[in-house]
């Protein structure tokens, strides 16, 4: 039977848990189903695939709500919104806190918070009793997915027994992934390593371009992306005189031939919820190491490919490792990481409320 499901985001700029709306919506839609994204800021830099429909909701003039009475009045809009724009969905599916915060209170049927990262990583330093009696209002109000066994670990640590919580792995559209990587061919002649992701702390490119340096390959290294730390990142580039050997190339909407190309693909994060790009890598045949999160990387990757979270020294080992036996560092991409199979427990969410 059709299903309408709505998988709410805050905007649609190029990072996972976008990736995860995006690829999700199409694998409902390639199966039969109704997918819609709703999106809170009207920010839009990912491709749409074909048949998902988006709807924005202007989350932001709520903002000048008082936060203790805001979350009400937006909840009741969005419900409302999406009755009229929509109808009644079958399953919602909220991504990360900002919708968090608002659908925790909404009354339509089946919505669910999907969990993206390791809660007690994404606010450490910051879990106070205030804090933690804030998120507790959120995330104990509604069943929650993580998208790793790590990610429900942690969650359910964090906010014990009361915690309704179970795990679907992010899919990854592979088909999608593969033709897109034929779109355009990398202007860069030599073999090179790459790094995609956002320019921010949890990613920890500082760790990633001092391994390199410690490294001594000939590889060049690709770093895809922009964000906050990007300026940090060039100038700990030119500190370490390699601005020769290190090419940053800001945001690409399409990332894929980068990875496609690659001799070698490095993930250097502090934590992952679950790392997208990983599974892009394995749908590309593109060989990886990356940091052993404490989620995500270890459920996907062999032991062998894993190094411990920001040791420099290791990690330039790993590299040097890796691009010199690069067939040691391929792994087939297991069917539980494929559209149908999340979108089957997704579906059967439904079925248990």
């Amino acid at each position: 039977m059709k299903k309408k499901v709505v998988l709410a985001i805050f905007t649609l700029q190029g990072n996972g848990a976008e990736r995860f709306a995006l690829t999700l919506a199409k694998g409902l839609i390639d199966a039969g189903h109704d997918a819609h994204i709703v999106y809170f800021k009207d920010i839009i830099d990912l491709p749409i695939p074909e048949g998902v429909k988006t709807h924005f909701f202007n989350y932001q003039k709520f903002r000048a709500i008082p936060k203790f009475m805001r979350a009400n009045i937006a909840a009741k809009a969005f419900d409302k919104f999406i009755l009229n724009e929509i109808g009644t969905p079958d399953l919602v599916l909220s991504n990360l806190f900002p919708v968090d915060f608002v659908l925790c209170k909404s009354k339509l049927p089946n919505v669910h918070l999907v969990i993206h990262n390791t809660t007690s990583q994404e606010y450490a330093g910051r879990l106070n009793n205030k804090m933690m009696k804030q998120l507790k209002k959120v995330y104990l109000a509604k069943p929650c997915v993580a998208v790793s066994q790590g990610v429900e670990k942690d969650f359910i640590d964090i906010f014990g027994a009361q915690s309704q919580i179970t795990t679907i792995y992010n899919p990854i559209d592979v088909g999608y992934v593969v033709r897109t990587a034929e779109e355009y061919l990398p202007e860069i002649e030599e073999d090179y390593i790459v790094n995609v992701g956002k320019f921010k702390q949890q990613k920890r490119h500082d760790i990633l371009i001092q391994a390199y340096a410690q490294s001594k390959v000939n590889e060049k290294l690709v770093l895809v992306g922009t964000g906050e730390l990007l300026e940090p990142s060039r100038k700990l580039v030119k500190d370490l005189g390699i601005e020769d050997k290190v090419i940053f190339t800001g945001f690409k909407k399409n990332p894929y031939p980068y990875i496609k190309h690659a001799k070698l693909m490095v993930v250097s994060s502090d934590f992952e919820g679950f790392s997208i790009a990983i599974l892009e890598a394995l749908a590309l045949s593109t060989p990886i190491i990356s940091t052993d999160c404490p989620s995500g990387p270890s459920e996907v990757l062999e032991p062998h490919q894993l190094v411990p979270v920001a040791d420099i020294e290791q990690l330039g080992r790993k590299i040097e490792e890796a691009v010199t036996n690069t067939k040691d560092f391929h792994k087939n991409l297991a069917d539980e990481f494929l559209p149908q199979s999340a979108i089957k427990q997704y579906l059967n969410l439904m079925d248990s409320n």
